[in-house]
């Protein structure tokens, strides 16, 4: 069996560092507009393997209009030229990424994404994959999360052959089904049903 033991969110809305230890059983409670919904939506991100936006918000609402620029950048409202004003401008990286534990094999990997936001507004993400537990620095050096570049450059050094990044969602999703035991392609399916 395959259990998530950790999930690390940095600069996703609110959340601007969080390490957030899964136990067998978790319960997610909170006041409306607490985050519920947003730490749900950044599981599904890697569950899903899917950054489209397409299924956010959908625990709570059928028809919302969360999209992965205003989580990234932290959507707060609009401004008064029509547009939207944001926490986090400029350049900034962010992460989501699960941790899990295998207890057949009796190891842990980690499954993520790292997001590389740019001062004209848009975003680049790669998903990947480590064999290993999330690193101890989680993926911060000297105070700031480390950029897609920054990440790979410290994963051949310290991780050799323990990690790949991934070309496409598509690519993700394969990788995801067969790491986590040669799931059927309905997983995806049925996941996007049981969350809403």
């Amino acid at each position: 069996m395959k259990k998530k033991t950790k999930v690390k969110i940095i600069n996703w809305h609110y959340f601007w560092n969080e390490t957030i230890d899964m136990k067998p059983i978790v319960f997610l409670t909170g006041v409306n507009a607490s985050g519920k919904s947003t730490f749900i939506d950044a599981l599904l991100v890697i569950l899903l393997g899917d950054t489209s936006g397409r299924f956010f918000n959908k625990a709570a609402m059928d028809k919302s209009n969360r999209t992965l620029k205003g989580y990234l950048r932290g959507e707060i409202g609009d401004n008064e030229d029509g547009g939207f004003r944001y926490l986090r401008d400029g350049r900034f990286t962010s992460y989501i990424v699960l941790e899990f534990y295998d207890d057949l094999n009796a190891e842990y990997f980690s499954l993520g994404c790292v997001f590389d936001s740019f001062e004209d507004g848009h975003e680049e993400h790669r998903f990947f994959e480590l064999d290993a537990k999330i690193p101890e620095n989680e993926f911060i050096l000297n105070n700031v999360p480390m950029s897609y570049k920054t990440l790979s450059d410290f994963l051949i050094e310290n991780y050799k052959s323990q990690y790949k990044f991934m070309d496409s969602n598509k690519q993700f999703q394969d990788n995801f089904k067969k790491k986590c035991g040669n799931l059927k392609d309905k997983y995806f399916s049925l996941l996007k049903k049981a969350t809403s």
